[in-house]
């Protein structure tokens, strides 16, 4: 082997062979199906737990400078309105009140119900919410829509007056297609393509050809947007905020406000998820950075702007809608000559409809297949990253059109994926997951309940899901310090949105030092750490830890030659080191006796994360990254006198590289699945046609999935070697909710043997489809 290249024992199961991997200069070994660890891979529980559950943590909505005073903004009431008049003069005489500020200007043409206006800044936040009463405010309302199908029509009210700039957050995933084009209320973004589409369709003897629709869906996030934000000079500040993007704060807010920075100090010690839509020092429809740090400037004291849920639900960001028209051609054998999709969606003012990559990356023995998502501008606030941004639509979109070929052909739903799926990990679940789900028993029972036409019937379903490992080189810079008493401090500007990374982290420690977890003290939470990135698109797992190993491995590489010194060692390669300390042939030294010998105060060592340097078993999409595989079957109870859908069992077969800490991946897993099932069953913004407002924008009307709502989750890993970086880690979040809703569609399908092609899976439609009521029309918005 050359210089710097490795020979890495890669792949899962028993499909396990050799490749060689050029590591770059400085890199340690990495782990592959060969390495035996002790720490990394076993269930170890929160080490933040205790402050949790005891309320010791504390979150922004918890934090409480000295002189804090508290902001509320004045929103927009129209859907499209022209801002006339604003008078905050009566405001500025309110009681409490220390300081006003205009956000729109007059003239402004606002484009949503929930658009910035004004803010105040008082000592409670009871006084300030007064104070925006006394606000002299007139609007020219303007005609709007706020329909997705109503706006793509010629004759519709026109959203944007000028080209949109491509949006994006840290959160997005990679690679979003550019060289866009806008007409009217649409955007429309380059096709994805392979074959030849229209002869695959020409050639196909069976065909199927139906529109499927998924709805607006937020984020809803326990802890809702916040931050709050005190000067400490002219040209610096401190911001604790709600984030998953502590560097992304810090450079936004240093734009904004003209700062250095270095000179932008941003907190975020505990954070209640985020989902993708907390990027920012803003929310995507409203400017809470510069609101909060103007009126901070103004009152001269510290400012608390924490949006309430109702302002979560208008101004915050959402998954758009779609509606997409599948075409599959299959020939007489079976197999796929084409797959088309053309897809619209809205993100209301801003874009991100795209739902491409399930129906382009999954099936991939099928020779020939066109998708093409466009942006619909509708009058409603914007979308931003959404957990796995637009591939829930397109699976369920996807998967059910599937299934409904596969009756046509006569084909077990099953067999035709795996027929089509070239992706040997997912090969590996869908066969996995069919034994241990029983799969072909419970189709027999399914198809039984329908022949018998009972009225509780049993459905079954399975989708796949596709993402990438998006792991950042060089944006981790890890610090990692022994100090002269044994002490071990991990420093990152990481912060921890509910994940666990704060474990895994002190895991990878743990187990390089040979130390116990509990003696690994981790600082993350703050912009004064060093480097790191935002907590998105599945990509913190992959990219710290790797970072991490590489500071902890050049620690122990200072602590053994400083074991060498003390223990006369002839060669640095004659010292071992255990978990007592280090030993050269019969001499020994512990561990704190050793650092007793640290010349001054610590050793201190830094890593960072190289670009990613393998990708077994495929590639992502053309890209360095490695492919991601994920597959879940599901089961419904559905009663066919109330049409009322019942999630009953949820099998997830999911790949997710070296699992670092199996408790805290399955907790990943079983959230992206319960977020999953409530994207099926139930949650939808509802908008009011007639007024172009959110009708649902609470926790009472807007249904999210409760305890009883929640199947019964098994998780089984499918352990990945990649030999992608050096701990083999890569992410999970995104992937875990992709095929929920898809494979409860399909069971439903399964169940009464008519499709339910618009989700939420109400009971409305799932009677329709059963022909007890006339057709629902899919929510819009």
């Amino acid at each position: 082997m050359a210089d710097g290249t490795r020979k890495l024992k890669v792949g899962f199961a028993d499909q396990l062979r050799d490749i060689e991997v050029a590591l770059p200069a400085g890199e340690p070994q990495p782990w592959d199906a060969t390495t035996k660890l002790d720490v990394v891979g076993k269930p170890h529980p929160r080490i933040e737990a205790a402050a949790k559950v005891t309320g010791a943590a504390r979150y922004t909505h918890d934090q409480r400078p000295a002189g804090l005073v508290h902001a509320a903004v004045l929103r927009c009431p129209h859907p499209c309105a022209v801002l006339d008049a604003l008078d905050l003069e009566p405001a500025r005489g309110a009681p409490g009140v220390l300081a006003v500020l205009a956000v729109a200007k007059v003239g402004d043409r606002l484009l949503f119900a929930g658009q910035d206006v004004a803010a105040v800044a008082a000592t409670t936040p009871q006084q300030a919410h007064a104070a925006l009463a006394r606000i002299a405010v007139r609007y020219s309302p303007q005609p709007f829509v706020v329909d997705t199908t109503a706006a793509m029509q010629p004759d519709a009210p026109l959203v944007h007056r000028a080209q949109v700039r491509e949006r994006s957050t840290e959160g997005d995933e990679p690679g979003t297609p550019t060289g866009s084009s806008q007409r009217g209320n649409l955007r429309m973004s380059p096709s994805q393509k392979k074959g030849d589409v229209d002869k695959g369709l020409r050639q196909a003897k069976v065909t199927h050809e139906a529109t499927y629709s998924t709805q607006a869906h937020t984020h809803s996030a326990l802890e809702t947007h916040s931050i709050v934000l005190r000067w400490d000079s002219p040209t610096s500040l401190t911001a604790w905020c709600s984030t998953q993007g502590i560097f992304s704060v810090r450079d936004e807010l240093a734009e904004v406000f003209g700062l250095k920075p270095q000179d932008v100090h941003v907190i975020t010690d505990y954070m209640g998820g985020g989902f993708g839509a907390k990027f920012g020092a803003s929310a995507p429809g409203s400017r809470l950075g510069f609101i909060a740090g103007e009126l901070a400037r103004q009152a001269r004291a510290p400012v608390a702007l924490l949006l309430d849920r109702r302002e979560e639900h208008l101004c915050t960001g959402n998954r758009p809608d779609s509606i997409q028209q599948v075409t599959l051609g299959a020939a007489a054998d079976g197999s796929l000559t084409a797959i088309k999709v053309l897809a619209h969606g809205s993100g209301g003012i801003g874009t991100g409809a795209g739902v491409g990559r399930n129906a382009f990356a999954i099936y991939t023995k099928c020779p020939n297949i066109r998708v093409e998502s466009h942006d619909v501008f509708t009058h409603a606030g914007p979308a931003t990253a959404f957990r796995a941004p637009g591939h829930p639509q397109g699976a369920f979109a996807i998967e059910l059109a599937l299934d409904e070929l596969a009756v046509k052909l006569g084909k077990d739903p099953l067999e035709l994926r795996l027929a089509h799926n070239e992706h040997p990990v997912r090969r590996h679940q869908f066969e996995l997951g069919r034994k241990q789900f029983d799969w072909d028993n419970k189709r027999k029972r399914v198809a039984d309940e329908r022949q018998r036409n009972t009225r509780l019937r049993h459905g079954v379903g399975v989708a796949a899901s596709i993402w990438g490992d998006f792991g950042r080189g060089k944006a981790v810079v890890a610090s990692l310090s022994v100090g002269r008493d044994g002490s071990i401090e991990l420093r990152n500007g990481l912060q921890d949105i509910g994940g666990g990374i704060t474990t895994v982290v002190a895991q990878v420690v743990a187990e390089v030092l040979r130390r116990p977890l509990a003696d690994i003290r981790v600082r993350i939470g703050t912009s004064e750490l060093g480097p790191s990135v935002g907590s998105g698109g599945s990509n913190t797992t992959s990219s710290v830890t790797p970072a991490v190993r590489a500071a902890a491995e050049a620690v122990l590489q200072q602590l053994r030659e400083l074991a060498g010194k003390q223990l006369a060692a002839r060669r640095p390669e004659d010292v071992l080191w255990d978990s007592k300390g280090a030993r050269v042939g019969g001499k020994s030294i512990a561990f704190v006796d050793l650092c007793k010998h640290i010349a001054g105060e610590a050793i201190v060592a830094t890593g960072t994360r190289p670009d990613t340097y393998g990708a077994y078993p495929s590639r992502f999409m053309g890209g360095n990254s490695v492919a991601i595989a994920g597959v879940q079957f599901a089961e419904v109870e559905l009663d066919t006198w109330t049409g009322l859908v019942r999630a009953t069992h949820v099998l997830a077969l999911h790949d997710c590289g070296r699992v670092m800490n199996p408790l805290t991946c399955r907790s990943q897993i079983q959230g992206g699945i319960i977020l999953g099932t409530s994207y099926a069953l139930s949650e939808q913004r509802v908008m009011d046609r007639r007024h172009g407002v959110m009708l649902n924008p609470n926790l009472d009307s807007y249904k999210i999935a409760g305890a009883r709502d929640v199947p019964a989750i098994d998780v089984v890993f499918t352990e990945v070697h990649t030999g992608a970086n050096n701990t083999g880690a890569i992410g999970i979040g995104e992937p875990a909710t992709i095929p929920t809703a898809a494979a409860i569609a399909c069971a439903v399908f399964s169940a009464i043997g008519t499709p339910v092609r618009s989700l939420p899976l109400t009971p409305d439609r799932v009677l329709a489809a059963l022909g007890a009521i006339p057709t629902a029309a899919p929510a819009r918005g």
